[in-house]
């Protein structure tokens, strides 16, 4: 495979700078540069191929992800997220709630139908209160823990009840 020319990576620049810099769309960028569709996603592509442009995030989650990739690695896990918090168990309690909603909502979009096991518990409860509501008739959930007390009520941080009436599963 041949290096890529002076004249082709001062195309890449110029179709990463408008795209990331001045956000442009291709269709724009293709219009701006004179080139088709497809060759300026291409050099946007290649742009970034070339670490001709890099960004960084100054925020509290860009170390959250980058220790959760970590985790991910480190424990083989499919799935891990990483909420940053301020220290206090209130605001630690409410990130980890959201993410795992906008988890939880990720997967119920998907086109596959599943079988989603849920525990119980005041975390679990707060997360699936937080999910919104949408028709997902194709899953199918299951409780990890049983729903019903030993005196026959039903158990107060009882999530997969809450979750099957706001997603139709």
């Amino acid at each position: 495979m041949h290096d890529v020319d002076d004249a082709r990576l001062d195309e890449a620049a110029r179709a990463g700078w408008l795209y990331y810099i001045a956000g442009k769309t291709q269709d724009d960028i293709a219009r701006t540069l004179n080139v088709s569709r497809p060759t300026a996603q291409r050099l946007v592509s290649l742009c970034r191929s070339k670490g001709l442009i890099t960004f960084r995030m100054d925020h509290p989650v860009a170390e959250c992800m980058q220790l959760a990739a970590r985790l991910t690695e480190r424990f083989a896990l499919v799935h891990c997220d990483i909420s940053p918090s301020d220290g206090s168990a209130e605001t630690s309690f409410i990130g980890v709630a959201e993410a795992a909603a906008t988890f939880i909502e990720r997967t119920l979009r998907g086109q596959r139908a599943l079988v989603i096991g849920l525990g119980t518990g005041r975390s679990m409860r707060a997360s699936v209160e937080r999910v919104t509501p949408m028709a997902r008739p194709l899953h199918r959930l299951v409780s990890l823990v049983g729903n019903i007390s030993p005196d026959g009520s039903a158990f107060p941080y009882d999530a997969m009840i809450k979750l099957a009436e706001l997603t139709q599963a």
